[in-house]
């Protein structure tokens, strides 16, 4: 089963392969459509997969332009970078948490100019993870420091 990463930037599927060549033939789909094999990882262009190949040489090329160039002018994905949000629960929850929270936040716009579009969703994606894996540790944090300061109130209050 394929999996489709559309225009949207939203991933489509798992679908067959004849479900895919159909999407081809209608125009859903491309040689630049990225497109992520039974058991792989990895994202490639349509137009790359020998199962596939035979189904372009048959449609008439749209115009093939270079890699795209997000920094100039491109339409560039809306993946947030979670960035400020990561330095926020850094400084107020829990620092060694948050600390990864900002590293994949950093790498969320390198690999969008770079064009690598699933990286960039899987670094955002990691990111908002250890976001709030940083506000749940700082919460709970904070809120075991409050039971044991009235506590500890409590205690001087009763020894007095």
């Amino acid at each position: 089963m394929y999996k489709i990463l559309g225009a949207d930037q939203k991933e489509y599927g798992p679908v067959t392969l004849e479900q895919l060549r159909q999407w081809v033939t209608e125009g859903r789909a491309n040689a630049q459509t990225l497109v992520q094999r039974p058991n792989s990882t990895e994202w490639t262009p349509a137009g790359t997969l020998p199962e596939l190949a035979g189904l372009f040489a048959a449609i008439p090329a749209a115009p093939v332009y270079s890699t795209p160039a997000y920094g100039m002018g491109g339409a560039q994905p809306n993946v947030p970078n979670y960035l400020w949000q990561s330095i926020v629960v850094t400084i107020c929850c829990c620092p060694p948490v948050g600390i990864p929270a900002i590293v994949f936040a950093a790498q969320v716009n390198s690999k969008l100019a770079a064009g690598d579009i699933a990286g960039a969703m899987d670094a955002s994606k990691k990111a908002r993870m250890w976001c709030w894996i940083s506000l749940a540790v700082g919460l709970v944090g904070g809120i075991i420091s409050a039971i044991l300061q009235m506590l500890g109130i409590t205690l001087a209050g009763l020894q007095s």
